[in-house]
């Protein structure tokens, strides 16, 4: 995908900029030849290297994404201890390394999937860097004022309004670089902004007290800025497990779903065809793309609770009987269950978003909830879930025509079904997203 004219502007805005701020800080630096600063620069830039090229974690899967590094540490303690050129100097170099490494070992791995438009995105990371270490260090130098660093509530209010614009700038740019490249309005930065915060959150706001202890034990015993390995190493294993945990997570359910279609050739592709009408359903209500996968996931999982249920029911060739009905609606009880036990891993297993996908919008469910008391995935999964089974093929019918799974449709809302994601519906009919997941069914 091209760089659209806006990407354009943005990179050769943030370039321009951060190419002229290093530019001014490598001078500064240079005009102080082998000084205590050019000595503590080079010290540093050594360390914060070695943390961007192999204590790194991806926040996302996208192709286009976000990465947590460690080297905010003693970037954070350069800019207490030097100033803002010789971190700025840091940080440019560094993340100039870490680009060409990451392309270089793309390259090896996987030249085919290397387009020039990722390597500018990529590389525009250089100067973000620059620009947030400079504007922070800026930020910091002109109120840090002549108390020692944090020996008193002006420095302290000094490192509290560096780390407010290191933060803000940081998430900003980076929110408005992934919305740009993936050619999405706007709008959606600030959708973005909260999905990359919501992965790391605490884990950002220990980096600044980090890097001021760091700076405090560099100053007056320099040995034992080693303790701090222990803190930072164990923050970065943690968001390393997380982030393991997600994918793990994603891959459970798309085993869990597989594992269902064996179990019951007659709905051979349902969850994934249901997943696919509801995120469809879901871009068409506008959520984030975040959203939009959480629909798609509970969509994959909406039928979990199927797993307890007895082949002879779950694979009958004909009609099931009130009894067997009985027993087969059981399976969204399976799922709720599971919500409860699975609270932590809510984001990864929606369980509770998918388990009421059976719940009536007028409240005469198994449940009896009414209206919105319905998660509002479950409602969007309600439709996704009837449209496929009354247009999928059985083995004692032929699937409905399109147009008639239409009116049946409109004929339940209010009642069975909720008239807004309905009409969620209709825009994705409009749209031919529904058509083209037929077409992808009928012509695998």
């Amino acid at each position: 995908m091209a760089p659209s004219p806006r990407e354009w502007l943005w990179y050769a805005m943030v370039f321009g900029v951060g190419g002229s701020l290093w530019g001014v800080a490598l001078g500064q630096l240079l005009h102080q030849t082998w000084s205590s600063q050019s000595l503590w620069a080079l010290g540093v830039l050594a360390v914060v290297t070695f943390l961007t090229l192999f204590r790194y974690v991806r926040l996302s899967q996208d192709d286009y994404h976000s990465v947590y590094t460690l080297d905010d540490v003693p970037l954070y303690a350069l800019i207490f201890l030097q100033g803002w050129s010789a971190a700025a100097v840091v940080a440019g170099v560094a993340r100039l390394l870490f680009e060409m490494v990451r392309v270089g070992r793309a390259m090896r791995e996987h030249p085919e999937r290397v387009h020039w438009a990722h390597v500018i995105y990529h590389f525009s990371d250089i100067p973000m860097s620059i620009n947030v270490t400079a504007a922070a260090g800026l930020t910091y130098t002109a109120l840090c004022g002549d108390e020692p660093l944090m020996g008193g509530f002006h420095n302290g209010l000094a490192v509290a309004a560096a780390t407010a614009v290191w933060f803000l700038l940081a998430f900003g740019q980076n929110s408005l670089a992934i919305t740009l490249r993936r050619q999405l309005p706007l709008s959606w930065m600030v959708q973005v902004f909260r999905q990359n915060f919501r992965h790391i959150r605490l884990h950002v706001l220990m980096l600044v007290p980090l890097g001021a202890l760091l700076a405090i034990f560099l100053q007056s015993s320099p040995w034992a800025a080693l303790l701090l390995l222990v803190p930072v190493s164990l923050m970065h294993n943690a968001l390393e497990a997380q982030h393991k945990l997600r994918l793990e997570s994603v891959s459970t359910i798309q085993a869990v779903a597989r594992y269902l279609e064996e179990r019951d050739q007659y709905t051979q592709g349902h969850s994934a065809r249901v997943a696919d009408y509801a995120a469809a359903m879901a871009e068409c209500m506008e959520m984030s793309a975040e959203d939009v996968e959480q629909v798609r996931r509970a969509g994959l999982i909406h039928d979990i609770g199927k797993v307890d249920i007895p082949d002879a029911i779950l694979r009958k060739p004909g009609r099931l009987t009130e009894s067997e009905r009985q027993i087969m609606r059981t399976h969204t009880d399976r799922a709720v269950d599971l919500g409860r036990k699975l609270v932590s891993l809510s984001r990864e297993l929606p369980f509770r978003d998918a388990a009421y996908h059976h719940e009536n919008f007028d409240g005469s469910g198994h449940y009896r909830m009414v209206g919105e008391e319905i998660p509002l995935v479950s409602r969007i999964l309600a439709v996704a879930d009837t449209f496929d089974a009354m247009t999928s093929d059985r083995p004692y019918r032929k699937g409905m025509p399109l147009e008639n799974a239409v009116v049946r449709l409109k004929e339940v809302a209010g009642s069975q079904l909720d008239p807004v994601c309905l009409e969620a519906f209709e825009k994705a009919l409009e749209k031919g997203a529904i058509q083209q997941i037929l077409s992808a069914v009928a012509n695998p």
